[in-house]
């Protein structure tokens, strides 16, 4: 075969040219941009498939990103369990899936009911719409479910611009925060929309960045009292490795994150309370026998949840319960309710830690007894101490010492110490059930010391007390540095404090080795702000998402959540508390404008161990709840809280708590004198004080508004015939009911008692309110009558329908008012003032889930009225119009005084073409007219 010569520019001609050709063929496949109709909004796709029979959502359970009627749709659709499909008139067409799912439905759709698959849009602009799927590629089982772990969810995002060009950015779940957080450690894929389907045009696979720098630390101290058999001194700085210094063994730092520090010694590792973990072979072990020293250091961000070490090598003999003791089952039994006593430990080995409520403690196998001795030397958090357990057989003493000083002895026998054949253990022990449950629904739970470890060493003889004293002396830090060790601050998030009306999602910070817990991107948090107002609505993975209203104090506030029991072979309260790591609980920003702001929050009845209540096996559903927000720029909010059941309509809608983080303590915000002021709708006010189990029983109140110790103050409206106040599970610890399992806590119980303002917490007030549905389906199944019971506020038979669901409305917000103030407000609200259309537009009434009157225009101009009067008043009205097609719009009331006009526009949802809302209020008629000023 001959070869034909080609010169370089033959060559180069043709490379031109093939570029030119590639180029033509590239910009004929380019969508031609409709900029008129490029957007994202949220909607109910009814695709016809026996899924959508059962399928219990709402209205905006997918998302489409139009591109034009010409072009078409890409749809994030339930049926793929939102993997996206693009759709033009030619054909459909699924987007690669990159990341393989399995779960517990069918190739196409592999979770089942998406449980854990979620999509929002985070911006939908002329330039751009950029839109968010998250959600776990594998887990098994019906329920609970297995394999389910925050390390490892998928994030995606999409950009899609109006030419049809996207961008997706695939984020997989990590072992270790730092990949997670690494910029290159992404999967990056660049396709284009064509007429005709999608087409590759790059990507790029996840690689690593360089690793950072070590960590500096405090000046090195090396001299030591006496040489040891092992010893930790964490001086690395950087990396997941620390060495044993006399084996030269390297140890694995386990859990999410290697958090290197300044020490009292070069550098310390922070443990994060629950993952962390130091194992150094058994084989390595040092041999003791006849005497032993354990020594460290230590510095608290918050005690453990109960007994957790220093350093260990024990069996770690599994807790027994010896005997439960409830209320009336043993006479004097005064606080707590419950009480779990657990049998006295047989281990084997050593332990040197802390105990549930901070005290020090040293254990130890002597001969054939497992001996304990604690110290009643009460640590402070924040605070760096020398910890060392000392044991010699001839003497027949355990001694504990606290920064070198004597903390306790006990005289245990002249015999050797029996040692253990496991691994040594720095910072976590074994499994064990958290100290001061509330009752038998706290589980055993995995944990670790939550602060710092430095220094830590193993000596085969006991040194005398003046050793100890050495040593503590030899590297203690600086006053400065003892008193200040290196660790974040603890508080509730706070926002971006804009002064601006309008929701945004964010990512909100706590501290740092909480937050390394987590594998969530840029958008997994909402907050709603105000520019006239100094409150905000947070809605927040930290609570589950349970919404909080915060005032100028950084006080939190929450009306709770639905909740059941025991259903399906669930273990206590199923609620959205029990989902600590939120898998499944999510928030969206559906409507987003200058007149109001809707959040959508979602999440399924389970228990801590993640059983879902009233599960039904053949469709895979169970209790579900849509809780739509309707959030004003005064500050009032009213919300549609929709539960998905098929089970006995008992349920909880609301329990007022009071919501602290670390260093609150609820009477720092809460009054006891008064607690609570409770209003009915003529503006009658009754002040409550706090007197600790005492139970008041109310009737025909509207309003309550708690008494915070701030200007602003929660408030609650609804039309409640009876109500209570919390009563029961009370500690020494506060007049309040504490408890601090919620919040942020990732233990598996549904009730802990707060011993300490260690931890974030909260503290029920308000109960058993009871108020009528709002609205119930039960499919084939005919409504039941409704009784009205004290302990809960309704109750009926299961339905059986394809989708059934009862709810109620709530109005909620934080004020400045008195109670009797909000009595316009409420009225309002429960009685709306008759709307009476003159012309351009047709009326569907008032709906109280919203707020607002809802209206469809007929024209660019209409006119209508509001017969206000003193028993239906006009507060701060909003209207809600579809079929508006002017963007410049003008309001204008005959008579009355407008202190405020907010218009929206909203683009993210359909048929919802404009928002008004004004700021005024009367009791008598008023004309309004809203037209286009185009």
């Amino acid at each position: 075969m001959k070869w034909i010569k080609f010169s370089p520019f033959l060559l180069i001609l043709l490379l031109i040219i093939t570029c030119i050709t590639c180029s033509a063929r590239y910009k004929q496949e380019i969508l031609k941009p409709d900029l008129d109709a490029f957007r994202a909004y949220y909607t109910r796709i009814n695709s016809g498939e026996e899924f959508e029979k059962y399928a219990r959502v709402g209205d905006y359970a997918d998302v489409v990103v139009d591109l034009g009627k010409e072009n078409g749709k890409l749809v994030f659709w339930r049926g793929s369990s939102y993997l996206p499909y693009w759709q033009t008139a030619n054909g459909r067409w699924f987007v690669r899936e990159i990341v393989p799912r399995k779960g517990d439905g069918n190739d196409q759709m592999p979770d089942k009911v998406n449980t854990y698959s979620h999509v929002k849009i985070i911006e939908t602009s002329p330039e751009k719409v950029v839109v968010h799927w998250r959600y776990l590629p594998t887990f098994s089982g019906k329920n609970p479910h297995n394999g389910v772990s925050v390390i490892k969810f998928v994030d995606e995002y999409f950009t899609i611009t109006p030419t049809g060009e996207v961008t997706r950015i695939i984020r997989k779940g990590t072992k270790k925060i730092d990949d997670w957080l690494d910029p290159l450690n992404r999967t990056t894929q660049k396709f284009l929309l064509t007429l005709n389907g999608i087409k590759e045009i790059e990507l790029i696979k996840p690689r690593n960045s360089r690793k950072a720098a070590p960590v500096k630390g405090a000046e090195i101290k090396t001299e030591l009292v006496a040489k040891p058999v092992a010893w930790w001194n964490f001086d690395e700085g950087q990396g997941d490795i620390t060495v044993e210094r006399i084996s030269g063994v390297a140890c694995t730092i386990e859990g999410h994150k290697s958090l290197w520090r300044k020490g009292v010694s070069g550098t310390a590792l922070q443990f994060d309370g629950y993952t962390s973990l130091i194992k150094f072979p058994k084989s390595k072990a040092p041999k003791i026998s006849s005497a032993i020293t354990l020594e460290g250091w230590i510095a608290l961000g918050a005690y453990p949840w109960s007994w957790a070490p220093i350093i260990q090598q024990c069996d770690d003999v599994p807790e027994e319960i010896e005997r439960i003791i409830e209320e009336g089952k043993v006479e004097n039994l005064k606080e707590p309710d419950f009480k779990m006593i657990l049998k006295k430990e047989n281990d084997t080995g050593y332990f040197l830690g802390i105990d549930g409520h901070g005290y020090p403690c040293f254990k130890l196998k002597v001969g054939d007894s497992w001996e304990e001795l604690t110290s009643n030397f009460h640590l402070e958090r924040r605070q760096w101490y020398h910890i060392a357990g000392t044991f010699d057989k001839d003497e027949g003493k355990m001694t504990i010492y606290v920064n070198g000083q004597p903390a306790g002895e006990k005289m245990v026998g002249h015999k050797n110490i029996v040692m253990s054949l496991k691994d040594i253990k720095i910072g976590q022990g074994k499994p064990r059930r958290p100290v001061d449950p509330v009752r038998m629904n706290t589980f055993v739970n995995t944990f670790s010391i939550d602060g710092l470890l430095d220094e830590i060493r193993i000596y085969d003889k006991a040194l005398s007390a003046d050793q100890i004293k050495q040593s503590f002396e030899k590297s203690k830090p600086s006053l400065a540095d003892l008193i200040n060790p290196e660790m974040d601050e603890r508080t509730l998030p706070k926002g971006k404090s804009r002064s601006k009306f309008g929701a945004y999602y964010t990512h909100l910070k706590y501290y740092d080795v909480w937050d390394n817990l987590w594998r969530f991107s840029e958008h997994p948090d909402v907050v709603v702000e105000f520019d006239e107002l100094p409150i905000k609505f947070i809605f927040w993975h930290g609570t589950g998402y349970v919404p909080m209203i915060v005032n100028e104090k950084e006080q939190w506030y929450s009306n709770e959540f639905n909740e059941t029991w025991n259903k399906s072979g669930g273990k206590g309260c199923q609620e959205p508390m029990s989902d600590k790591g939120s898998y499944s609980n999510h928030v969206r920003i559906i409507e987003n404008s200058a007149a109001r702001v809707v959040i959508h929050w979602r999440y399924p009845l389970k228990d801590v161990l993640q059983t879902h209540a009233n599960y039904v096996e053949e469709t895979g559903w169970s209790d579900w709840a849509d809780w739509y927000y309707y959030i004003y720029p005064d500050g009032v909010a009213t919300k549609l809280m929709q539960l998905w059941t098929s089970g006995e309509r008992n349920h909880e809608f609301i329990e007022g708590m009071a919501v602290y983080g670390p260093d609150q303590h609820p009477e720092t915000i809460i009054e006891t004198k008064p607690a609570l002021y409770l209003a009915d709708s003529l503006g009658n006010v009754v002040a409550y004080d706090w007197v600790p189990g005492q139970k008041i029983h109310y009737t025909n109140m509207k309003i309550i508004i708690v008494n915070y110790k701030a200007r602003y103050k929660p408030f609650t409206i609804g039309d409640f015939t009876e109500g209570s106040v919390y009563k029961g599970e009370l500690t020494k610890y506060s007049v309040f009911p504490a408890w601090n399992h919620w919040p942020v806590a990732q233990i598996l119980s549904d009730g802990r008692y707060a011993s300490f303002p260690d931890r974030a917490g909260h503290s029920s007030l308000i109960d058993n309110l009871v108020w009528p549905i709002y609205e119930e389906v039960y499919g084939d199944t005919p409504k039941y009558n409704w009784r009205h019971i004290k302990d809960k506020s309704t109750i009926s038979k299961p339905g059986s329908g394809d989708r059934p669901y009862y709810s109620k409305i709530l109005m909620e917000g934080m004020t400045d008012k008195a109670a009797g103030e909000l009595a316009s407000l409420a009225k309002s609200w429960l009685n709306p003032p008759e709307l009476t259309t003159i012309s351009g537009c047709v009326s569907s009434g008032y709906d109280k889930a919203q707020r607002a009157y809802v209206l469809k225009a007929e024209g660019n101009k209409m006119t209508f009225e509001i017969k206000g009067n003193s028993n239906s008043p006009i507060f701060n009205p909003c209207f809600v119009i579809s079929n508006w097609k002017g963007k410049e719009t003008k309001v204008t009331v005959v008579g009355q005084h407008l202190d405020d006009v907010r218009i929206g526009y909203p683009s993210t949802v359909r048929d919802k073409d404009m928002v008004v809302w004004l700021k005024m209020g009367c009791e008598n008629i008023a004309k309004v007219t809203i037209e286009s000023i185009e």
